[in-house]
């Protein structure tokens, strides 16, 4: 019952309204704000004048040739857990892009695919097998040996089979995944690997848990939720960049424009430098004489730091330039695209905690403004295409996408808050829309594109910015911000909802981490704050007890009531609340606990949906699977095999997952047993209605949250069993005055002169002995 009036509260009760958008931008009129950090012969002032100058139209856009370069993947940091490196980061030359992110810590590992992993390879189908094209520092794959030797599998090495002797041929990448879906986390694969022309030779590799991909192609989303990928696909990586404007010419919307941005966003750019922790690509266009040049940098915790979780080493630096290689002064300004393919971590049970009526999407675009709160753009309502392009003058302090535990935002370096450098910034929609039942599920992104800026013969544009990609911590989200100026950090990113039940959460949260400190299972935790809640409110659930006592004490006088005034509801009204007055019974006085709990209830269901730290907290251990995250449904059997379709997708009323819960199921039937304990024998055919529509409705509850997180369950569970203890073991209140009338229902005498009940009601048997006094 009070997990359904938490739900009811939730939709009558919407979190506050978002504070108002930035208005919309204001376009072209607002170039002369702009203060770029040009830099042409220690001129910047002047060409920052020159910029608010217009530019006459140039004429049309020279034929871009495409690029020769061959495709190429390197890798940034590791994911071995004792470097200095939080991730590893997967770029390709393919348009200066990152590709993936992969978190190194082994509290972050995939919450859906728990095969054997030995790294992200970009594995692509050669003569004989499949060919290597990256491998990563700190994977297994980097760490394979020979013969106890190690061995490392290197780019450019084609694996033709597995086993030893070969078990399994490899003829593709599709039969390698296959094969791989089958292994397990903590098992060793051996591989038959061929380098060369050289005879194949084995290598052995100890398989982990793969790691969470913050940010990773989107065709993965569309795999791990089998279904079918749409025919115009294509898989955008993140942090695209392609021109905007040259020489007063919008490249935004004309087919020649169009052509370049193609050419930058999916052309192969030149690696011209590359290290452990750092990679520069640049782009020619001899053409329209310019040079793009896009580098990385992944930023490494200190070894004394290495094992502080909120050391802020979540980051890449990412420099964009854009060099005039002309001969004459150009206009030039270019747009970039924020991250993308962010996972769908719980698609099918996942809600975000939204600043709008419902929940937010399981990917949203987060934006702030100079002056302005944070805004949280619901990624269904910009599949609508119902959000505006934004700016109007304001400086972007950050922008990105936010998940439920993670995001990936871009701060842009600017040196105080009223540096403008966009003239707009924009939440896109990044490959195909789904279908209207799917739009939760939609890839958006952020789109900035910059104010145009006058460059000299041989000058340069040079952006700097920040990429946080990280764990929602908010100790961590507090390090980022603009400007020098913590007012606009990231730990905004952080909702809870309204003012009450975001202290209530953020309580709750303080006393889960104090409990999980001493006994490290947050399982056990979320049981010992079930505990101190109850015990808390124990003076008031005796005094329901009691109350429930007394009631079951006069149900012969409420069957009298109800045979005598059975015909006039008013009558029948004013009597029971007589009787109720006379035995100092409250009968609202059951619904009380309810309500002050449900505060807690409410506190603790958004910390589950908000607190990293309870994601992927198991209650039994990393190796049980069952109920391996707190924070999502126990997941006791897949069992989508043999349920139907709409079942599976999760949507719907009826659209349960494809796993069997049982820990809603063990909730619900103590919710039964409870109600059945708390109720009185009905005593007439409206009676036996009215409970069944309660035991009815108590079921009804349960398919309502059959998909909420194990941990909310769990104390539901706790509680439910509290309750019972207390019904079952604390002794039956007899009512304050002495006297409840127990008398048989055609005795017609109540009041004072009936025998006082035992503990079951009825009179004790040295009671009923004891001889009346005459009148």
């Amino acid at each position: 019952m009070s997990m359904g009036l938490m739900l009811l509260f939730n939709r009558i009760f919407p979190p506050p309204p978002a504070p108002p958008q930035p208005p919309a931008a204001a376009g072209a009129a607002d170039k002369g704000q702009a203060k770029p950090e040009a830099e042409a012969n220690g001129k910047a002032a002047d060409q920052a004048k020159d910029a608010a100058k217009p530019v006459a139209p140039a004429g049309p856009l020279p034929e871009v040739a495409a690029a020769s370069t061959p495709t190429q993947y390197v890798t940034l940091g590791s994911l071995d857990i004792n470097s200095d490196f939080r991730m590893l980061v997967t770029l390709t030359n393919a348009g200066a892009a990152v590709r993936r992110v992969e978190m190194a810590s082994s509290r972050f590992r995939d919450q859906h695919d728990w095969s054997g992993y030995l790294g992200e390879l970009e594995l692509k189908d050669t003569r004989g097998g499949v060919q290597v094209q990256v491998v990563g520092a700190g994977t297994p794959a980097a760490n394979a040996t020979s013969q106890g030797k190690p061995a490392p599998i290197a780019p450019g090495d084609v694996i033709v089979g597995i086993g030893n002797p070969q078990t399994v041929e490899t003829k593709s990448v599709d039969d390698f995944r296959r094969a791989l879906a089958a292994t397990e986390p903590g098992k060793d694969l051996v591989l038959q690997v061929r380098q060369g022309e050289a005879p194949a030779q084995s290598r052995e590799i100890h398989l982990v848990r793969k790691p969470l991909a913050v940010l990773r192609p989107e065709l993965e989303n569309y795999t791990m939720r089998d279904v079918p990928v749409p025919a115009d696909f294509l898989d955008r990586p993140s942090f695209l960049m392609a021109l905007a404007a040259l020489d007063g010419n919008s490249l935004t919307k004309d087919e020649a424009g169009k052509r370049l941005a193609n050419l930058l966003e999916t052309g192969n750019w030149e690696l011209t430098a590359h290290d452990a922790s750092s990679a520069t690509f640049r782009r020619v266009l001899p053409e329209l004489k310019f040079e793009i040049t896009k580098q990385y940098k992944l930023v490494q915790a200190p070894a004394e730091e290495r094992n502080n979780p909120i050391y802020p080493a979540y980051h890449l630096e990412l420099t964009v330039e854009l060099k005039n290689v002309g001969e004459k002064q150009r206009t030039v300004a270019y747009r970039l695209d924020g991250p993308t393919g962010m996972p769908l971590e719980g698609w099918w049970y996942a809600r975000k905690i939204s600043q709008r009526w419902g929940g937010g999407g399981l990917r949203d675009v987060a934006v702030r403004f100079a002056g302005s709160a944070e805004i949280s753009l619901d990624d269904a309502l910009i599949a609508k295409g119902k959000v505006d392009p934004m700016g109007d003058g304001q400086a972007l302090a950050y922008a990105g996408v936010d998940g439920q535990y993670f995001s990936a935002m871009m701060i842009p370096d600017i040196k105080a808050l009223d540096e403008v450098w966009f003239e707009t910034t924009e939440a896109v929609v990044i490959g195909p829309t789904p279908p209207p039942t799917e739009l939760a599920y939609t890839n958006v992104t952020n789109r900035m594109t910059r104010k145009s800026v006058d460059l000299a013969a041989g000058a340069s544009l040079k952006d700097d910015y920040k990429i946080f990609i990280g764990p929602k911590r908010p100790n961590l989200l507090a390090q980022y911000y603009p400007a020098n100026d913590p007012n606009y950090s990231l730990k905004d990113l952080l909702y809870y909802g309204w003012p009450i039940f975001g202290a209530v959460a953020r309580a709750m949260l303080a006393v889960l981490h104090f409990f999980y400190s001493i006994v490290g299972n947050y399982g056990i935790a979320i049981v010992m704050l079930t505990v101190l809640v109850r015990g808390c409110m124990f003076p008031i659930s005796f005094r329901q007890t009691q109350n429930m006592a007394k009631i079951q004490a006069l149900k012969p006088e409420m069957d009298r009531i109800n045979e005598k005034y059975k015909n006039d509801m008013q009558k029948k009204s004013q009597a029971t609340q007589d009787l109720y007055r006379k035995h100092k019974i409250n009968p609202l006085g059951g619904c009380l606990p309810v309500f002050l709990q449900l505060p807690v209830f409410i506190g603790l269901y958004r910390a589950l949906l908000i607190d990293v730290e309870l994601r992927q907290s198991p209650l039994f251990g990393s190796g049980v699977r069952w109920c391996s995250n707190l924070a999502a449904p126990d997941m006791l059997w897949n069992w989508s095999g043999i349920m139907p379709d709409f079942v599976n997708r999760a949507q719907g009323f009826f659209g349960l997952g494809p796993y069997l819960n049982v820990l809603p199921l063990i909730t619900v039937t103590l919710f039964l047993v409870t109600q059945k304990m708390a109720m009185p024998e009905p005593t007439n055919e409206q009676a036996v209605m009215q409970q069944k529509m309660m035991k009815y409705m108590t079921m009804f509850m349960g398919l309502l949250f059959y998909k909420v997180a194990s941990g909310l369950c769990l104390y539901f569970i706790a509680s439910s069993l509290w309750g019972i203890a207390e019904r079952k073991l604390l002794p039956k209140a007899k009512p304050a005055d002495g006297s409840i009338a127990a008398a048989s229902p055609g005795s017609g005498k109540t009041g004072d002169g009936g025998a006082k009940p035992g503990s079951n009601g009825s009179p004790t048997s040295k009671q009923s002995a004891k001889p009346k006094k005459k009148k």
